[in-house]
């Protein structure tokens, strides 16, 4: 399944700003002691890695490890991948990373193709940008001030353990009884413009596949993503170690079910957010297709401007939220439909089996604004939504 929604790239341009500054300021001939307090650091260009590099000075000619490059970089420094097999990348505890005022930027060198089959880091400050993973990506508890720009994870998933950390123009897709995405214990995240999908069940354990999991975390922000087709939730709150989660924020979002229901897509909940450690949570201006939403009402939830397929629970807070479709065996009509701008339409979108839930007639998804509920900003392509608009746009 694809999508052909053209994502905006605003974390990845403070980055680019950011490298650009250092480098200007390398040139002007200001710089910075290296990490052994020995010569300084003062080659704006680029340090050049490759599989089985052995130079000293990370250069084109004579390329170093990954490893030794990031024990050489300042702030703003970027780290280029030439050609071949990088396999499990695995990076501990770097101690220069741990003071820099810019991301480390890793990407390919211009024209190279790296193979990697998965990153675990606990390094902070490291920004990897343009690579395929084919494998899983673990961002363990040190690797706060992560940044994930045009990462594209296949076959498996991303753990965040970490703080501070950005995920930005991602896909992550194709992984078999394995979350796309799992926050446990972590804060200050960003996922924005991402896509999350085809996670499978194959295994018969005790695991399984969501698109997003949260356990444990706060300070989550979920915008302008497309997450869908996964085996048992788009985006679920779990208990994890009993912690709590909170203040989060899943706005301009396009989740999707299971596009089509089988052995390996059987359940295909949109929304499951029941977990009654969680608090602060506000969910507007979502469109939510081919599924159903679970939702209690929780401490400071806030459930607005939302366009809905399918409600399982009679009870379900909500407010300006659109809804097709109730489970009529249980309540003839949920109760906060025709009260605080709720009503009942079936909503078209462009193309469902393709995934893009953009709105087909947007005029279908107006709303009264009731209440003093604020709005997404902006839609799931970036333009500004109106007041009276439910759904992503």
């Amino acid at each position: 399944m694809t999508t052909t929604t053209s994502r905006r790239r605003s974390s990845a341009a403070a980055t680019l700003a950011g490298v650009a500054a250092v480098a200007a300021l390398l040139l002007s001939g200001c710089t910075s002691d290296g990490p052994d307090g020995g010569t300084p650091a003062t080659d704006p260009g680029a340090l050049a890695v490759s599989p089985d590099g052995s130079g000293t000075q990370c250069s084109a000619a004579a390329p170093c490890t990954l490893e030794d490059a990031l024990g050489k970089a300042i702030a703003g420094t970027v780290i280029q991948l030439g050609d071949g097999e990088y396999g499990e990348i695995e990076i501990g505890e770097v101690g220069t990373l741990a003071s820099v005022a810019e991301n480390v930027v890793v990407e390919p060198a211009p024209g190279s193709a790296p193979t990697i089959s998965a990153i675990k880091t606990d390094a902070p400050n490291i920004t990897w940008r343009d690579l395929p993973v084919a494998g899983v990506v673990y961002l363990d508890e040190g690797a706060n001030g992560t940044t994930l720009d045009s990462v594209h994870v296949t076959g498996s998933g991303l753990f965040v353990h970490a703080d501070d950390v950005v995920i930005s123009s991602s896909t992550f897709e194709g992984g078999s009884s394995i979350d796309g995405i799992q926050f446990s214990g972590a804060t200050n995240v960003l996922v924005e413009n991402s896509t999350i999908r085809d996670y499978d069940q194959t295994a018969d354990n005790d695991v399984h596949a969501d698109c997003v999991q949260i356990f444990d975390s706060s300070a989550l922000v979920l915008r302008g993503n497309y997450i869908g087709n996964c085996h048992n939730a788009s985006i679920i709150f779990s208990p994890g170690n009993g912690d709590g989660i909170s203040d989060v924020i899943i706005e301009s979002n396009h989740v999707q079910g299971c596009v089509e229901k089988n052995e390996l897509c059987g359940n295909g909940t949109l929304l499951d957010l029941r977990e009654t450690t969680a608090s602060d949570v506000i969910v507007r201006n979502n469109t939510m297709i081919d599924g159903s939403v679970l939702v209690e009402e929780l401490p400071g939830l806030v459930f607005d401007r939302n366009v809905i397929d399918y409600v399982s629970n009679c009870d379900m807070p909500m407010s300006n939220t659109i809804v097709a479709r109730w489970n009529t065996g249980l309540c003839e009509e949920p109760a906060a439909i025709g009260r605080d701008g709720n009503r009942v339409k079936e909503v078209e979108v462009v193309d469902r089996a393709a995934g893009d839930l953009r709105l087909a007639e947007p005029a279908q998804a107006e709303v009264e604004g009731a209440g003093d509920v604020t709005p997404a900003e902006k839609s799931f392509d970036g333009d500004s939504l109106a007041e009276t608009q439910a759904g992503a746009g």
